[in-house]
């Protein structure tokens, strides 16, 4: 199986989650869906992975691919791999629900539903609050002229509608606590 997206074979299956996932990108290619029934003793029957669960225990908590240009590390975490870059923007999203709105907000758009979960939420901060959004920068090890650049891919009235999608949310979460 090849990444459509990025043309990786790095392709994790996470049976906890139900996905099929790119190790490089991060991208969701699939879902796993389970319900029928497998005889091992059927020399006929083949298997899915998903029916391998020894395997997956035995993998290496932290896990390293090389590429030409870089190298990237992923971290086992609730189950799931995740960017080792990522890790502080999971556990921002997990104890923040201001945050945890903005990359809900960010990861339904179909033009960055490819981005790693640190460019979603920092593109809800930029978006919605740019000082915060350089209070956390360094935390989230992105730079600003590349936030910048995201950003300028996206028309102005599309920015705004975000921005009022945004608001509308955290009101809603203001006015239910």
């Amino acid at each position: 199986m090849k990444c459509p997206y990025c043309g990786s074979n790095n392709i994790i299956w996470d049976d906890k989650n139900g996905e099929i996932i790119c190790a490089s990108c991060g991208s969701v290619l699939d879902k796993i869906y389970y319900g029928e029934i497998y005889d091992e003793s059927d020399p006929q029957v083949t298997l899915p992975k998903s029916a391998f669960p020894e395997f997956y225990k035995k993998v290496k908590r932290t896990k390293t691919w090389r590429r030409p240009v870089m190298r990237r590390r992923v971290v086992l975490y609730n189950g799931g791999y995740i960017r080792e870059l990522s890790l502080n923007a999971v556990k921002l999203i997990e104890n923040n629900e201001k945050f945890l709105i903005l990359y809900d907000i960010i990861d339904r758009l179909p033009q960055f539903r490819t981005r790693d979960v640190r460019y979603k939420l920092a593109i809800g901060l930029y978006l919605f609050d740019i000082n915060e959004f350089r209070r956390l920068k360094p935390l989230l090890d992105i730079s600003e002229d590349y936030m910048a650049k995201l950003i300028s891919k996206l028309k102005a009235k599309d920015r705004e509608k975000i921005r009022k999608m945004i608001k509308k949310r955290l009101s809603e979460m203001m006015i239910h606590s």
